[in-house]
């Protein structure tokens, strides 16, 4: 059953979703990989998980996304759930998880390019795990939030912090005093031309 426990209980969550925010706050279940690659796309995975669950490719397709999205990628997760592994993960593994989860994100297979949204997530877990070192620090910096409470994890990369937030707020600031010039001409051809502005 050991491929077939986060398949199952993707399928379980989709029919389900109120047991979303129970499974958050659980370990993840054998089998993730078996997601991530129906995801991603792989013709062979997916029709192995449609037989394996006696349902359509289709739905399996949907149980797979709706999982990454809600389990994986749930605010709060830290660096190795994103990355579908657990902190025993070798390096190879989290690599291979990376490369499924990017090739889900990208816009050729991204239905509506609605995942999209997560790709920056998924890079920062990356960036957290992707060397011996980097993944130390992290590693640590877990070790140390599980005793204290919750961690930052703009933090635990080891890289990045107060300066990093800083420099990411004023250029989150530099482009809000940009956007409403850019946003000012649809505006003013729609009031000249009469048309309504939704």
């Amino acid at each position: 059953m050991g491929d077939r426990a986060a398949l199952n209980l993707a399928i379980e969550l989709l029919y389900v979703p109120w047991r979303v925010r129970l499974v958050r706050e659980q370990p993840l279940p054998e089998g993730v990989p078996l997601l991530l690659r129906v995801a991603a796309g792989d013709a062979e995975s997916e029709e192995a998980a449609a037989k394996a669950a006696g349902r359509p490719r289709e739905v399996v397709r949907q149980v797979a996304t709706f999982f990454i999205e809600q389990i994986l990628l749930a605010p709060g997760a830290d660096s190795y759930r994103i990355l579908g592994a657990n902190p025993t993960a070798t390096s190879a593994e989290l690599r291979t998880n990376m490369a499924l989860l990017m090739k889900w994100l990208h816009p050729d297979s991204a239905r509506e390019g609605e995942q999209a949204v997560f790709a920056t997530r998924l890079a920062t877990a990356w960036n957290d795990l992707k060397t011996p070192d980097r993944r130390a620090a992290y590693d640590s910096a877990l070790q140390a939030a599980g005793r204290n409470g919750k961690m930052d994890h703009g933090r635990a990369a080891g890289g990045r912090g107060e300066r990093g937030a800083r420099s990411r707020g004023r250029s989150r600031r530099h482009r809000a005093a940009a956007e409403p010039r850019r946003g000012r001409l649809p505006w003013v051809l729609a009031f000249l031309l009469g048309k309504p502005r939704y």
